[in-house]
């Protein structure tokens, strides 16, 4: 090779080595800001964790430009995803709506009893939120949420022994350690999506607040009602319809939900509080409504107004709904 080409190789080097340098100083900057580990960088990126590490010590003797693509991927992603979280607007937080009290006063009768209460709904009425404020202020309270894989007696009493921490967190003696756990603690437990829950899985549950005399509150959907009421009828299955203390059903959210909702939002406007109504009482309730809110207040704000005005609301419900906001929403 002529003093020509090896000069323009190594110059060549130089560059890449430039490029790489520049590229490991903006890794090491996004992994600060977001405090990220070389493992949660890796994860985030795809690029193997070993992989990441030599290269961020300057090691790396692999394929750098495979590598290089990945992670300019992965930083290009960084920027759009903190770019998305800046424009979308802060939703409310918790809010003592008249529904949210029925669903704290539930919880404050079961913990106190202690009794069983049953809290059932469609979603976006607060029952979760609820359910997270008076955990979060209260103790010993234990809130667990049911899915399809806890289905089974023993899969509840797994779960449980981790959420409470109890001694024995596998084999046969799991449920007396979860009860000598409650038992003394005047605690609670909240299952929520309790329509995932078996009879057998009620029924152990009724069994735990039996045995340790701790308050226990079943929340869920409308189904949920159906079927611990059924249980009434049912000679088998009768005891757990009679330890229910106290039941609150409510379908969708009070029009004084709605409306503190759209005070903490700030809409003062009339037309856009019909229209914010119409859409509370539609499926998802409340949720449904700050997630519309909080899709609307982005797109005002990606045009640098300050105002919402309707077709902000129109275009938040199509692009979320997939479907036209109604001309008679928000119509009286």
């Amino acid at each position: 090779m002529s003093e020509t080409e090896n000069g323009i190789a190594h110059l060549g080097d130089e560059r890449a080595n430039s490029v790489s340098e520049t590229l490991r100083t903006r890794v090491r900057a996004q992994m600060e800001t977001d405090a990220l580990s070389i493992r949660a960088a890796s994860d985030q990126s795809g690029v193997g964790y070993s992989t990441l590490s030599a290269w961020l010590n300057g090691t790396y003797t692999g394929n750098h430009k495979q590598q290089e693509e990945k992670i300019e991927k992965w930083l290009n992603s960084c920027r759009t995803s903190t770019h998305v979280r800046k424009a979308m607007p802060q939703e409310p937080g918790f809010l003592e709506t008249p529904s949210s009290q029925i669903w704290l006063s539930v919880f404050e009768y079961a913990q106190a009893g202690p009794d069983i209460g049953l809290i059932t709904g469609n979603a976006g009425v607060g029952k979760t939120m609820s359910a997270e404020k008076y955990q979060k202020e209260t103790p010993n309270v234990w809130l667990m949420t049911a899915d399809s894989s806890m289905r089974s007696p023993t899969a509840i009493l797994r779960e449980l022994t981790e959420l409470l921490d109890a001694n024995e967190k596998r084999g046969p003696r799991m449920m007396a350690s979860v009860i000598q756990r409650v038992r003394g603690t005047r605690g609670l437990i909240i299952v929520d999506e309790a329509q995932n829950l078996t009879t057998e899985a009620i029924d152990l549950l009724r069994t735990i607040f039996d045995r340790g005399r701790i308050g226990l509150v079943f929340m869920g959907n409308e189904p949920l009602k159906g079927r611990i009421e059924g249980m009434g009828r049912q000679s088998s299955h009768a005891q757990i319809f009679s330890r229910v203390g106290m039941r609150k059903n409510r379908l969708n959210p009070l029009v004084k939900d709605v409306l503190q909702v759209l005070d903490a939002w700030g809409i003062t406007d009339s037309n856009l509080r019909k229209m914010g109504r119409w859409i509370a009482m539609q499926a998802g309730g409340l949720r449904t409504l700050n997630k519309t809110l909080r899709y609307a207040f982005m797109l005002v704000g990606s045009d640098n107004r300050e105002e919402l005005a309707e077709a902000d609301l129109k275009a938040s419900w199509k692009e979320l709904t997939g479907t036209e906001l109604p001309t008679f929403a928000g119509r009286e």
